[in-house]
């Protein structure tokens, strides 16, 4: 039996299996993996974490020389609790065994692309769900041989267990079948999905980024402070919070990334970073879990 959905294209009815069943890979930033293994185990979602292989230069090796390196790193287990049992240390050993294979990488696509590339080799049936906040699906699925996989999502730390609604997109070459698998996989975590266009950020976070670096401008340019800047957006618009209260949840150097990213697609200045989300990464103050961004959270 099949349930049908239908997303933000009125054209667009993907049936979804019902009953399906899954077993997640998670990988990325530990903070990021973390934030979302506690989402899946809320959802009694199986899952396993494969930490970075991003001292791995080219895939052109062996697994064999991949598990090595991955076993005789310096991976701490400890960061990863209290799911450090859920740990991968040899990457055949999953061979086949997840369905999907969730990227949650707050890095530039070249620095990810070995570990998405590792995992999808070893479990080739395996749906591959990518944050793309600096890429698109297209890009990561050339660059990790998975064109016909790879589905982008909107996730941002510190927020995605808050958010209801989230953007996904496929890469131009993504097989409709994992579109779906995709879509069941965030159904089932009680997102509702707005299917967009692959773009780097796609949609709200490409649009937050926007309000965040402007918001910088105007406290580097000293037009007001950054609680002025915040209550005017929270009384003027009716925000849920202040674009650099968002900023400092969310992490300076994540925004910084976005911006980045989005200048390298694009080419177009607006897109700069504010110098002064730079000098705040240069001092360490990238936000709330640093104790300080724009606010004080001593």
């Amino acid at each position: 039996m099949t349930r049908s959905y239908v997303l933000s294209h009125p054209m667009m009815v993907y049936n979804l299996p019902e009953g399906e069943t899954f077993n997640v890979l998670l990988t990325g930033d530990p903070d990021f993996v973390l934030e979302f293994a506690a989402i899946l185990d809320q959802h009694n979602v199986p899952f396993g974490i494969l930490p970075s292989m991003d001292e791995i230069d080219e895939l052109g090796v062996e697994l064999d020389l991949a598990d090595q390196l991955l076993s005789s790193s310096k991976v701490d287990e400890a960061e990863y609790s209290p799911y450090s049992n859920r740990v991968l240390r040899d990457v055949r050993a999953s061979s086949g065994m997840f369905t999907h294979i969730v990227d949650l990488s707050v890095s530039a696509h070249f620095d990810r692309k070995i570990t998405v590339e590792v995992a999808s080799s070893v479990n080739p049936r395996a749906t591959v769900i990518a944050s793309v906040l600096s890429n698109t699906a297209t890009e990561l699925g050339m660059l990790a041989n998975i064109a016909n996989r790879v589905v982008g999502v909107s996730l941002l730390p510190s927020i995605m267990s808050s958010v209801s609604t989230i953007d996904m997109a496929a890469g131009l070459n993504t097989a409709a079948t994992h579109i779906q698998h995709a879509l069941a996989l965030l159904k089932r975590l009680d997102y509702s999905v707005e299917l967009v266009e692959d773009r780097v950020g796609l949609v709200q976070v490409r649009v937050l980024a926007m309000l965040i670096n402007e918001a910088a401008f105007a406290v580097m340019e000293g037009l007001a402070t950054p609680e002025d800047i915040d209550k005017a957006m929270l009384l003027g618009v009716n925000y849920p919070k202040g674009p650099l209260a968002w900023a400092d949840e969310i992490g300076i150097g994540v925004v910084t990334l976005i911006l980045d990213g989005l200048r390298r697609e694009y080419e177009q200045e607006r897109y700069r970073p504010c110098v002064l989300l730079k000098q705040m990464m240069r001092a360490g103050w990238t936000g709330k879990a640093a104790g300080k961004g724009f606010f004080d959270y001593a």
